[in-house]
């Protein structure tokens, strides 16, 4: 079953020549995560990927820069960063983030209206249910090119029902403990953990305590939550 624990990864550079930092990472069919902790006075060096990524923030503060925008950033902030965009980050504080990337940098793009904005603070964003056919979960989400990555809280008590989609899906617990099923296949999962639902493979979470969670999944153009197969 494709559930982990972050203590037992093992750890790898993370940044390439750029940065000295290392840390764990997980990696599915299409996307990858990181729990990278940056020492305070150290930076990552200007560069760009081919891989579009969400950086959400969860201790410490760092100055990024990504493309021709800077800010402070601290816990409750998440970064986009579109692929091919360069971007720098100076470490102020010691900085704990999860780092959420596409494994090849080849994925479809989706068609957006409008440029997504580059920084975001998850308590300023409106939240709403994620996905009303199947779950209680509710929160904000951030929409990018190849990425969608939303900071959900689901109430104890309640569940996903099963229920099965194109996307490949990794969830980062960072709070509270769920029951998950993956094709037939049951898993505690809690902070310290993380989990990845396949694409196409059923699955369903059941809340035994309040559960917060940084949920990521790649967009598969023309499909919409609502046209998912799950349970009735």
């Amino acid at each position: 079953m494709p559930a982990f624990k972050w203590s037992e990864l093992q750890r790898e550079t993370v940044d390439g020549p750029h940065s000295p930092a290392v840390a764990p990472v997980y990696r599915g069919q299409r996307l990858a995560v990181a729990r990278v902790v940056y020492a305070a006075a150290t930076a990552v060096a200007p560069h760009a990927r081919a891989h579009e990524q969400v950086h959400s923030i969860l201790k410490g503060a760092a100055r990024y820069r990504v493309g021709a925008e800077e800010r402070l950033v601290g816990p409750g902030d998440a970064v986009l960063i579109r692929s091919g965009t360069e971007y720098a980050l100076r470490v102020l504080e010691d900085l704990e983030v999860v780092v959420f990337s596409e494994v090849s940098g080849t994925g479809p793009r989706a068609e957006a209206a409008a440029r997504p904005p580059t920084f975001y603070r998850w308590s300023e964003m409106a939240s709403d249910l994620i996905t009303p056919g199947y779950s209680s979960g509710r929160g904000p989400t951030i929409t990018g090119e190849r990425l969608e990555v939303a900071f959900m809280v689901y109430p104890a008590g309640t569940r996903a029902k099963p229920h099965a989609h194109p996307n490949e899906q990794i969830q980062v617990p960072l709070a509270g403990r769920v029951r998950t099923v993956v094709a037939g296949e049951a898993r505690l999962v809690g902070a310290g953990d993380g989990i990845l639902f396949p694409p196409n493979v059923e699955h369903a979470v059941e809340i035994l305590e309040d559960y917060t969670t940084i949920n990521c999944k790649d967009i598969v153009p023309g499909f919409s939550v609502y046209h998912g197969r799950w349970e009735r």
